[in-house]
């Protein structure tokens, strides 16, 4: 139909210059009273808005009123008028004599009645109008169709403008009244007079038309071409802008002769008369203005341009639907998908796609990552039909596969998909079939193998495949030189593989290489990996040469989405830096502001990178979504209803963690460095992808942890890189693992020493290396005495050893390498750590150094002597009497002490320099690491006396406090056999005790967090009053004041642990201990639970108790492993295995099937193939104690023969030491017990 109208061109410029910006075009528009008979009565019947002739006939019949059967004067000026109906000349002279006659106020009453505005609502007509992005709409109308039209429009906003003092104000897009506006906003312009004067009484309205009219595309509508709001307004803009004057398009059903349209057209005005279109007559009467403009705008909204940051969904619909028009065809809009009905087989899908795949690779707005929602959507559209698209790849011949794979890979990359969910085998066969033939393929085939080159690249590297990455690394670098953009793809590739390995020197090398040639993005991505090396400044300064150089490039005008999106990321890293610049927060909050600011309007443009950033770090934050499983099954509200789901096809738990690897790809894509100044970027994003992967994709997040991990708090690195995640990394894995650590100690070590401006940096990465470290290499038992000397070397360097630089990690690298390490590796490491210099003046909280040896586990033994230790006993007993060494050579020559390594004359050597006079204070030795009690144990000159010490610092008549018995020293002292105390020494203790108990507040609600554990001063006091009563078996005296003591009911006196005593004494019955007994193992209270422990420790050091409590005993430890009660089954395990391997007769045989049946379950439960936190209960600890139980009790062939082999071969298999320490101890301590023949 528009081919066969003349006026066509026209409209389809005006149709061009409409759609030209966003949010409003550059056509601007004048509507005419003609428009208003668009317009909907309010009631059926009211037909349709006047026009000027209506209100002409009504001024003529008032001013010249008809007198019937006579011809008079006025009778023959009254025809004569009504005869003019039309003329530009009458409408207003008419009014003039109106107003004359009757005055003004008449005039405006008569406007007011003979245009009923209240009495219509805009039609159908108006609302499309509006929903136009016009610059502005100018009327000449006084109605209020408009405004009501413009108020209700849901895509655009419409400021009115009534009055010239309303102009100021007034924001585009505008509904500007030039001529009044009903009800009060006057005058109407009408008269003769209004018209001549109006220039000078409305040159602001003028002015404004004159600029709308310059500026855009100027529409009239709405006017026939006698209108005199036409002739006076297209009249003026002539006169004002003479030969300059723009063109004026006048749309309507114009009616126009030849001559009249040449005289519109000389006058710079362009007529589209809508009453030559062809069906223009086809149509009623009635209807057929209403359908000229309908046909009209019909045209301008078909012709609206797709809207670029839709990609890559299809154009959106009209509503209401074009009746009279078809939407005009946009190369620039994607395909819609293929019609899947006319689609058999799967090659013929894929053909059908990889057209679609194409042509929206070609309309492409060039985002630097899309908006993380339209990633989504590629994904949704690829995966539903993934199946079929491997099937339809695989038949193609490889040419055609070579064009299809290629588009694949673009929609992956744009979903933001790594190649390893979904066609990397595929492409590898292709690309190891055709690399035989690259060099005769053709340039686009040539070209497209090099990108799958590319994306195999970074497959390699996200799956840590050393190998394959170099093999395309090496291919691809010399076929690049001539694709910029290729090549700088390679170099950033290649610097995060760099940057993975921790090759730090060549990763700088690199860096210092790169000069950037292609987008100017790279220099955003560099800027991130200057940054991940600490190099701030440098990395601030190349971000702001990026975010200039994206706006100097960046069209005005245009949608440019690929500028924007570029400017949106740079602006981000831009933030971050001032965010991270500590010193100047309150210079730099402006900025940032405006930043913000800047990154609103981009997120309006289709360009949300900063929201999208921050939405991904909330929704990682979030619990990682469950794994679908085969069968699902949920319970409904109904009584015994489930609702069963069965998930078809192959599950891949990495797919249901697809958002963890779109946001590392997202970091990778859009240049966020982890951090930044003190700033942490990208960091908590690329941890939270790590989290969500760990139980997938245990490679992939590791590595990712890796990256994420400096800065990181010990909570955190509990909370990913756990034991049971440790135990699941594959052996191999780890121990490159290990290497990449091991780099990056040695490149962070090296940059300390190098004392630059980023050494804070490197001691954070130094710091989370040895974290990883340590945890690793319970994996790699046979790099425990390399790391164990590495850790050595840093703790002899006075940089390091401070517990604010990297002492905690130091400590914990000492007894976890002899946790992992095998037992034949003991003797060469513990002389590594006694040959270690003792660390001098060691101290305590941030800046305090220990020594070494604090951290050995303490089933750590020595195997075979070795002459070297003669000189370290030597030195160590040297060192105890010096003060800036005395606190650590007591702890190591306690260790000398115990494993028996100290000869008659070492003995005397140690008790004098342990009772060196320069250190005794009170009577006792000062300055080491021991309780007091031990000094009853340890050597000593003749002259010293520890037992008068020891009574009277601990016998004396002062109060007790919470401190003495928090400290543990008073109870250790009474469990000392050595330590003798008289009657009268030990009634006055009970008294004391009873006073302090007596006189004690009650527990605290709310206990102070700073404090020592409220919780294990009612475990001490238990403790007391055991070793109190195990000495007054022999006193009736003090067996009385127990009694006395023991009815006390206040805090923190608890008597459980005294049990085995008080039963002895008669104290407590045996009912009373026995129902106590099973309330400890009940509760799942933290006091109740150190409670039982020290119960369980004095029945085992009782070597047994009363009878009924010993019978009643076994069978509710034996029922604690059974249902694995999560609060006291360490403590059993532990009693359990204790009294198992050192007297198996008092464990009564009655109990094994019922611990055989726990034990079983135990081991079941902790299998190290999947993640073990969700138990209720430590299950290393419980595998650890129950190796040791398992061992004892298949020493002594008790309990299952099955379960014992099932443990048997677990410890072998364990991938953690766990079990083995425990089988080990077993052992060791089954020996020590007197079985020589024992191995």
């Amino acid at each position: 139909m528009m081919n066969s109208f003349s006026d066509a061109p026209h409209v389809a410029r005006i149709a061009e210059a409409l759609w030209a910006r966003e949010p409003v075009g550059s056509a601007a528009l004048l509507v005419g009273a003609g428009f208003s008979r668009n317009a909907t009565p309010v009631r059926a019947s009211g037909g349709t808005m006047p026009d000027w002739n209506d209100i002409y006939g009504t001024m003529v019949n008032q001013l010249y009123p008809a007198n019937s059967g006579q011809a008079t004067d006025q009778n023959q000026q009254r025809e004569r008028l009504l005869k003019q109906s039309g003329a530009t000349s009458a409408y207003l002279r008419v009014a003039e004599e109106f107003e004359a006659q009757f005055g003004r106020n008449a005039l405006d009453k008569l406007i007011l009645a003979n245009v009923p505005d209240r009495q219509f609502t805009p039609g159908k007509l108006h609302e499309m109008l509006v929903q136009l992005p016009w610059a502005d709409i100018m009327t000449t109308n006084w109605d209020t169709l408009l405004e009501r039209a413009a108020e209700s429009a849901e895509e655009r906003v419409y400021d009115i403008l009534r009055t010239v003092e309303e102009i100021p104000e007034a924001r585009a897009p505008r509904v500007i009244k030039l001529h009044g506006s009903f009800p009060s906003h006057r005058p109407f312009v009408f008269t003769e007079e209004d018209f001549r004067t109006y220039p000078a009484r409305f040159g602001a309205f003028v002015n404004l038309a004159q600029q709308l009219a310059m500026e855009n595309t100027l529409v009239l509508l709405g006017f026939s071409g006698d209108d005199p709001n036409f002739l006076f307004w297209s009249g003026w803009v002539r006169d004002r802008l003479g030969p300059k004057a723009p063109l004026i398009y006048l749309v309507g059903a114009l009616g126009l002769s030849a001559p009249k349209r040449k005289m519109l057209e000389s006058r710079r005005i362009q007529p589209i008369d809508l009453a030559t279109l062809e069906m223009f007559e086809t149509w009623p009467k009635s209807q057929q203005m209403e359908n000229a403009h309908r046909w009209f705008l019909e045209c301008l909204r078909a012709a609206e341009p797709y809207r670029a940051k839709r990609w890559p969904r299809p154009a959106a619909g009209f509503v209401p639907p074009l009746v009279h028009v078809s939407p005009v065809p946009d190369s620039r809009s994607p395909m819609p998908d293929p019609r899947w009905s006319d689609i058999n087989t799967p090659v013929q899908m894929v053909r059908e796609l990889v057209l679609q795949w194409r042509q929206n690779r070609t309309i492409y707005p060039g985002w630097i990552v899309p908006p993380f929602d339209t990633s989504q959507l590629l994904w949704r559209r690829l995966s539903m039909r993934l199946d079929d698209i491997i099937s339809g790849l695989r038949a193609l011949d490889e040419d055609e596969r070579l064009d299809a794979l290629f588009e694949l890979n673009w929609q992956q990359e744009a979903a933001l998909v790594p190649l390893a969910l979904t066609v990397d085998d595929v492409v590898l066969e292709l690309l190891d079939a055709l690399i035989g033939r690259y060099e005769q393929l053709p340039p686009e085939p040539a070209r497209q193998f090099r990108a799958l080159a590319l994306a195999i690249l970074r497959h390699a590297r996200e799956e840590n495949d050393a190998g394959l990455h170099k093999r395309w690394s090496d291919w691809l670098a010399p076929r690049l030189a001539e694709d910029t953009e290729g090549l700088e793809r390679l170099t950033y590739d290649s610097c995060l593989r760099l940057r993975a390995d921790f090759d730090i020197d060549g990763l700088e090398a690199a860096l210092k290489k790169w000069n950037v040639q292609g987008d100017s993005f790279w220099l955003l991505r560099k800027a991130a990996l200057l940054a991940d090396l600490g190099r701030d400044e440098e990395a601030s300064l190349l971000s702001v040469q990026a975010l200039n150089a994206i706006r100097e490039q960046t069209q005005r005008g245009v949608t440019d989405i690929a500028s924007w999106s570029r400017e949106s990321f740079a602006l981000l890293f831009r933030s971050s830096v001032l965010f991270g610049a500590l010193g100047d927060w309150h210079e730099n909050g402006p900025v940032r502001d405006r930043f913000d600011m800047r990154q609103e309007e981009l997120q309006a443009r289709g360009c949300p990178g900063r929201s999208d950033f921050f939405n991904l770090m909330d929704r990682l934050a979030q619990p990682a979504p469950p794994l679908k499983q085969e069968r699902e099954s949920t319970r409904r509200f109904d009584l015994g209803s489930i609702y069963r789901t069965f998930n078809f096809g192959p599950l891949d738990p990495r797919i249901d963690r697809l958002l963890a690897y779109q946001a590392l790809r997202f970091q990778e894509e859009g240049g966020l460095p982890l951090r930044i100044g003190h700033a942490a970027v990208a960091r908590q994003v690329v941890f939270e992808a790590a989290r969500w992967l760990m139980d997938v994709a245990p490679t992939r997040a590791i590595d990712a942890f890796l990256l994420a991990s400096p800065g990181s708090t010990s909570k955190q690195f509990d909370a990913l890189f756990s034991r049971s995640m440790v135990a699941r990394v594959n052996a191999g894995e780890a121990d490159r693992l290990i290497d990449r650590v091991l780099r990056l100690i040695d490149a962070a070590k090296k940059r300390v020493d190098a004392g630059k401006t980023e050494q804070r940096f490197w001691m954070e990465r130094l710091k989370s290396a040895l974290e990883i470290a340590s945890r690793v290499v319970l994996r790699t038992p046979h790099r425990a005495p390399k790391l164990l000397e590495i850790g050595l070397a840093l703790h002899a360097d006075p940089r390091f050893p401070r517990s604010i630089d990297i002492g905690d990690q130091l400590r914990q690298m000492v007894s976890r390498c002899f946790e992992a390490a095998e037992i034949p590796a003991h003797d060469a490491m513990l002389l590594a750590i006694f040959e270690h210099p003792i660390t001098r003046n060691p101290g305590n909280f941030a800046h305090g150094v220990r020594d070494p040896e604090e951290n050995l586990p303490s089933d750590v033994k020595m195997g075979k002597p070795d002459p070297k230790w003669r000189k370290i006993v030597s030195d160590t007993l040297a060192a105890l009497r010096q003060a800036d060494t005395r606190l650590p050579a007591s702890s190591r020559t306690a260790w000398l002490f115990n494993a028996k390594l100290l000869n008659g004359k070492d003995l005397q050597v140690f008790g004098e320099a342990l009772w060196d006079p320069a250190y005794v204070e009170d009577g006792l030795p000062s300055g080491t690491v021991f309780y007091p009690g031990a000094f009853l144990s340890f050597p000593k000159p003749a002259s010293a006396d520890a037992q008068g010490a020891l009574c009277a610092k601990f016998l004396s008549d002062a109060p007790l406090t919470d401190a003495d018995l928090k400290s543990g020293a008073l109870a250790n002292l009474l469990r000392e056999n050595q330590f003798l105390i008289d009657e009268a020494h030990l009634v006055a203790l009970i008294e004391r005790l009873h006073v302090y108990i007596a006189n004690h507040a009650a527990v605290s609600a709310r206990p102070d967090l700073f404090s020592s554990n409220d919780r294990n001063l009612a475990q001490e006091c238990g403790r007391i009053v055991a070793n109190l009563a195990m000495r007054a078996k022999s006193s009736p005296a003090a067996t009385k004041k127990l009694r006395s003591l023991a009815i006390l009911d206040r805090y923190p006196l608890r008597l459980e642990a005294a049990y085995p005593w008080l039963l002895d004494l008669g104290i407590v019955t045996v009912d009373a201990a026995t129902k106590g007994l099973r309330a400890l193992i009940g509760s799942g209270d933290e006091t109740d639970v150190l409670v039982l422990s020290a119960l369980l420790d004095q029945i085992y050091w009782s070597k047994g108790c009363e009878a009924d409590l010993e019978a009643a005993l076994w069978p509710e430890i034996a029922q604690v492993v059974a249902v694995r009660a999560p609060s006291p089954l360490m403590w059993a395990l532990r009693f359990l295995a204790c009294s198992m391997r050192t007297d198996p007769a008092r464990v009564p045989a009655k109990i094994d099937d019922v611990l055989s049946i726990g034990l079983a379950l135990i081991l079941e439960e902790t299998e190290m193939t999947g993640p073990a936190e969700q138990l209720r209960y430590d299950p290393f600890l419980a595998r650890h104690f129950g190796a040791i139980l398992v061992s004892a009790m298949d020493r002594n062939k008790r309990g299952d023969p099955a379960m014992r082999a099932a443990w048997s071969k677990a410890i072998e298999s364990d991938p953690l030491p766990d079990t083995r320490r425990g089988r080990a101890n077993a052992f060791r301590e089954y020996k020590a017990g007197g079985d020589a023949n024992e191995d």
